[in-house]
């Protein structure tokens, strides 16, 4: 086997044991997912699984780094794209990309899910590298359109949470089985909706009053 082939078959290797271990940790949590099960549903021997990636809490790292990893690059790209519009467009395009990717993807946010149930460091962990710094661009972008004057002076934090929590309730609590073309239509539909809805709602000419 030449030195290109046997790199191939580690790179394919490394690929299915962390789609493997996606699914084993959304569906059976940290404690529930043993490497043997990980090793079996990639169908790869278990020490590949000690040679790639150590241990296992190294693994669930390197898990949330290639699940979330890629949301995380698509937020940042639309951030830039959209820097010069207005703080409610650019909050769209924002929410746009989360709606897609948990359409798509709900294992990845359901993993989440099931470290926030158990209140672990690891939860700390996505927190401070992923989900918290998602939500905090929502609440930065909301605290933009009110200084504008575009929203009304509600509480922000609230308002992120009731949208971040609406697209993980619809699309990772209770994930439909739409084709991959359906699932990004639905992910566009949710979330005209959300934004109408919720959003406006809450514009200087909606009709919800101001908390005081």
């Amino acid at each position: 086997m030449s030195p290109t082939q046997t790199k191939q078959d580690n790179g394919n290797a490394r690929e299915a044991i962390l789609i493997a271990s996606l699914k084993t940790f959304a569906r059976y949590g940290y404690e529930g997912a043993s490497l043997p099960k990980i090793a079996q549903l990639a169908n790869v021997a278990p020490t590949l699984i000690h040679y790639h990636f150590g241990t296992k809490d190294l693994l669930w790292r390197e898990t949330v780094n290639h699940s979330l990893g890629e949301l995380r690059r698509e937020a940042t790209a639309i951030a830039k794209a959209t820097c010069s519009l207005a703080p409610l467009d650019r909050l769209r395009a924002l929410l746009q990309v989360i709606c897609n990717f948990a359409a798509h993807w709900p294992d990845h946010f359901f993993m989440i899910i099931a470290e926030a149930r158990a209140d672990t460091k690891r939860f700390e962990w996505v927190q401070t590298n992923y989900t918290g710094a998602l939500f905090e661009e929502v609440v930065g972008l909301l605290n933009d359109a009110r200084k504008a004057g575009i929203i009304r002076d509600v509480r922000n934090n609230e308002v992120a949470t009731t949208l971040v929590a609406g697209i993980l309730l619809n699309f990772t609590v209770y994930p439909s089985r739409l084709s991959p073309k359906d699932r990004e239509a639905a992910a566009t539909a949710y979330c005209d909706q959300m934004f109408e809805v919720l959003l406006l709602g809450v514009s200087d000419a909606g009709l919800v009053s101001p908390i005081v």
